[in-house]
């Protein structure tokens, strides 16, 4: 197959879509021949079987902003013509699905999408429209009723998230992730405020890892920071701010519990990569339900901070009792990178025919 991918980024370094390119390598080694059509490249080793064509913020001369995303259709056409592309991936950035719509249409590209998250928008509904297909993680990662929508499961790099050698102690909370507020990192800044209440000599440290994007980011973390000072939390809660992909999972050797109360509707990632680490896990989203099944005290039914904190206190008594093999298996072979790139395959395989 010899395919075109389109997404956001291209770079192993990324804060928040490293995976991204993981996905194209992964992609790649299944395919004759990859093109990614992407908005940005950092750091990125490409194969041998791989084009990149970055879109700028110029298109032919006018800004993506006012109109110029419209004439990457110009270069796709080219894209397609020079390498004989069958299918098209868009993974995330949905919104190409009609943006290249004129192109894709008119060599008869089939064109399966990525969504995973619980926002519906006009702009999800018309990408929908232009999709042959969508996959997504969960049936709450995609919350339009279709039979285009088909449910593959996440893509973790379990390779790169293995289980480390714990430490004897195990004192530390973790959460990962983007530095925002629909992530309700100031609730946690209150959970870890009702541990201290509840046990005060208890040595309890919350590690905080994940960047800031936007300046509503930035703001957020300095009121998330006198929120820390506020509370005289300053040597219980450490904001590590962004760390590369490839270091996270040696976090996981001091953690006993990897915290998450975001409530974006989808299978959060992050959570994925700690359980493939052998480290059990606390979260308030729903997406998780199924998957918890058999774990009903990973499954967050309250957002009173007393509540949570004292989840977290079972959970830290019980921390030695987890076998951190059983965690992991939940991810390989279901949730696993190379299980995915597989799923997608076969999803565009289905669509060419």
């Amino acid at each position: 197959m010899r395919l075109l991918i389109v997404n956001f980024e291209m770079d192993a370094e990324s804060g928040v879509l490293a995976w991204q390119a993981s996905i194209v390598r992964e992609l790649a080694a299944r395919c004759e021949f990859v093109v990614v059509v992407t908005g940005r490249l950092g750091r990125f080793t490409c194969p041998n079987n791989t084009h990149i064509h970055v879109v700028t913020k110029w298109v032919w001369g006018m800004p993506r902003r006012f109109g110029g995303r419209w004439l990457v259709n110009l270069d796709v056409i080219n894209l397609i013509r020079q390498y004989k592309i069958d299918a098209c991936f868009i993974h995330m950035a949905m919104e190409w699905a009609y943006i290249l719509a004129p192109a894709l249409k008119l060599y008869q590209i089939p064109v399966l999408v990525w969504y995973a998250h619980g926002t519906v928008s006009s702009r999800l509904r018309l990408a929908h429209a232009f999709a042959d297909r969508i996959v997504t993680s969960t049936p709450e990662g995609f919350r339009l009723p279709s039979n285009k929508v088909h449910v593959i499961g996440q893509g973790v790099d379990t390779a790169l998230f293995q289980i480390p050698q714990f430490s004897d102690d195990r004192n530390d909370l973790l959460y990962v992730g983007r530095v925002s507020q629909r992530k309700r990192i100031d609730l946690l800044v209150e959970v870890m405020s009702e541990i201290k209440r509840i046990q005060p000599n208890l040595l309890l440290r919350l590690r905080i890892i994940g960047p800031v994007l936007t300046p509503e980011d930035q703001a957020y973390q300095h009121g998330i920071q006198v929120l820390i000072e506020t509370n005289e939390l300053n040597g219980s809660i450490e904001l590590a701010g962004f760390v590369p992909q490839h270091e996270i999972a040696a976090y996981y050797r001091n953690a006993f519990l990897h915290l998450n109360v975001s409530k974006t509707g989808s299978m959060d990632k992050t959570v994925l990569e700690g359980l493939s680490c052998g480290c059990p896990v606390l979260t308030s989203n729903e997406a998780f339900v199924d998957m918890f099944k058999d774990h009903p005290d990973f499954l967050l039914q309250s957002d009173k901070p007393k509540d949570i904190a004292e989840r977290v206190l079972d959970l830290y008594r019980s921390r030695h009792s987890f076998d951190p093999g059983r965690l992991r298996n939940l991810i390989v072979g279901h949730h696993d990178i190379g299980s995915y790139a597989n799923k997608v395959m076969g999803q565009l395989e289905e669509i060419l025919q």
